[in-house]
């Protein structure tokens, strides 16, 4: 494959002489062009245009060799030879251990050299994991003190004060729930793959609800007899089910019928494990709550629910597909807490299209006005699957430092108001290579969304795009559900088989 010119304007060129490298730089390269396209050829080229790398390899016996050139409009950046090997560095008999380490190593170099080209440092330096804070929970359960863990994400990771600070905080607040993991303590996840509308920005599994009118009772019936034929498999299991989390998708899409039969069904195969401290569901387009729906929610016991608006922001609510006004949004929160709900989640996002630093505080302004229990703040992600990925170019994103500022105005203004980080995740193509981050008067944490990032329990999930996570001893074991609403129909007794020996070896055994 040669650059002949067509490749889009705004994309990083790639040529990587050893395809077990990848990944770990795609990382890197994604961290300091979120917006960019990475084209990856299989020739090295002699005239690039635009910003173009070659990475070339070479494995002797106890190293790995580097050469990365980097390029810009065919001016040469900078020509880098570097060894990824240390004292600590030893093969094993098939040199898997040498690799690793290797990778990680070229990793943080290709970081130096591109903060060195671009000028910039990262917030998050070279970490690129999706869970920060379970990298320092490890850190701790390693016995390091507070200045130790501290000095490790500043000087190996290139962290900044602010992120290490940051997540050492949620680390701290999400002791007590993480206590609680065991093998018999697991939760549950049910996926509703419907929504009002489909959002720009989304890559979830979720379809437009009024295009799947026709097969929504059945899929409603395929999730129960999915449900049922699962727990089943536990026979007599010695199992507590901690949380149960109904998401999506916007479960509340559902019809009121349907949104009773789910519940009530839930309720009955479940509830002779006991739900001891969490029943969520996602209520997350105002557009789709009402009084009637509410009351079906507290008719079962729902203990935390989430509206979220993401921007409160009207025109930005029209571009991004919501469908629904700020106006709708506060009328559905007032719903909810008179209907008697105490813990409600709100969601917001960092970076929408078009949106300045004033139209964000106005919106973290207007939700804190509201004192909801937990404030979840999104940074902006371009991702893979979402129209604004495929549409980028009639799109004004955001510029990252813009990005940075919202985000530190969302953590000083929410811990100066009583709240405390409990839970984080990051993404690929994040603008200003930044974070998710949710927040939460204390007592109100969400034990779902702690186990779920730090992967430290078993969580049965049912549904179309569902995956199920199966932990012991600290290993983890994944058992997928196909995304297709159709497929997941056609194909449920596959889906019961793909958990049944994970069931038996992690739960039941």
């Amino acid at each position: 494959m040669m650059n002949t010119g067509n490749e889009k304007e705004n994309s990083i060129i790639v040529f990587i002489s050893d395809e077990r490298f990848r990944y770990h730089t795609h990382e890197i390269l994604s961290a300091f062009f979120p917006a960019e396209n990475i084209v990856y050829l299989n020739e090295n080229i002699l005239s690039p245009a635009g910003w173009y790398m070659s990475l070339y390899v070479q494995e002797s016996a106890d190293d790995f060799n580097f050469t990365a050139e980097i390029f810009f409009d065919g001016d040469i950046k900078g020509k880098y030879i570097f060894k990824a090997t240390e004292s600590a560095f030893f093969r094993d008999p098939e040199g898997a251990t040498l690799l690793i380490r290797s990778r990680k190593a070229l990793k943080a170099k290709l970081y130096d050299i591109f903060s060195y080209i671009k000028n910039k440092q990262l917030p998050w330096g070279n970490v690129t994991g999706i869970r920060p804070a379970k990298m320092v929970n490890s850190l701790y359960s390693l016995g390091m003190s507070d200045r130790e863990v501290f000095s490790e994400l500043i000087e190996k990771y290139k962290v900044n004060d602010k992120k290490a600070r940051l997540v050492m905080n949620v680390a701290r607040t999400q002791r007590e729930i993480l206590k609680d993991a065991g093998r018999r303590n697991i939760s549950l996840y049910i996926g509703i793959p419907f929504c009002p509308t489909r959002c720009l920005y989304c890559s979830f599994t979720s379809n437009p609800i009024n295009k799947y009118r026709s097969i929504v009772g059945e899929y409603i019936d395929t999730l129960i007899y999915e449900m049922k034929s699962t727990e089943e498999l536990l026979g007599s299991g010695d199992i507590s089910i901690e949380s149960i989390y109904i998401g999506g998708g916007t479960p509340t899409s559902l019809t009121p019928e349907y949104l009773d039969i789910l519940l009530g069904t839930v309720r009955s195969v479940w509830g002779k494990y006991g739900i001891a401290k969490e029943f969520c569901v996602e209520a997350g387009r105002p557009d789709s709550i009402d009084i009637e729906k509410l009351k079906i929610l507290k008719k079962y016991g729902i203990t935390r629910i989430s509206v979220n608006p993401q921007t409160l922001n009207d025109e930005t609510l029209e571009l991004i597909g919501r469908k629904h006004t700020s106006e709708q949004f506060f009328k559905a929160f007032y719903q909810a807490r008179n209907e008697g709900f105490d813990n409600i989640n709100v969601d917001m996002i960092a970076g929408l299209p078009g949106e300045s630093f004033e139209m964000f505080k106005h919106t973290l302004e207007g939700i804190l006005s509201l004192s909801p229990e937990n404030l979840t703040v999104h940074t902006m992600s371009i991702k893979r699957a979402s129209d604004l990925k495929k549409y980028s170019g009639n799109y004004v994103l955001t510029d990252g430092d813009v990005v940075e500022k919202m985000v530190e105005e969302a953590y000083d203004a929410l811990t100066l108001s009583g709240y405390d980080p409990f839970y984080m995740y990051r993404q690929k193509n994040m603008l200003g290579n930044l974070e998710n981050v949710s927040y939460t008067k204390p007592g109100f944490e969400s034990y779902y969304n702690v186990h779920i990032m730090e992967e430290d329990q078993t969580i049965l999930a049912f549904g179309a795009g569902a995956v199920s996570k199966f932990v012991l001893d600290g290993v983890i074991e994944r058992a997928f559900n196909v995304k297709n609403v159709e497929e997941y129909i056609k194909r449920k007794e596959e889906m019961i088989d793909r958990k049944r020996i994970f069931v038996y070896n992690y739960l039941v055994g």
